[in-house]
């Protein structure tokens, strides 16, 4: 499953239980010292999460 889609259920639902999308849900509760260390090991899944907080979009689906 893409991070897009995982982004999305967490999101809408928030009852995806598959390793993304609960690592989506640290990376919204980290400080920035975890999400530092977070972003150095998953950096695309991070900047989704920030791209999301910061303009509301999710990368990688298509605009409505």
């Amino acid at each position: 499953m893409s991070f897009a889609i995982d982004l999305q259920n967490i999101i809408g639902r928030n009852d995806a239980t598959n390793f993304s999308a609960q690592l989506m849900r640290l990376v919204f509760k980290a400080d920035w010292r975890n999400r530092a260390k977070l972003r150095h090991e998953y950096p695309n899944l991070v900047r989704m999460v920030e791209e999301y907080q910061t303009s509301g979009k999710i990368l990688g689906l298509p605009d409505d």
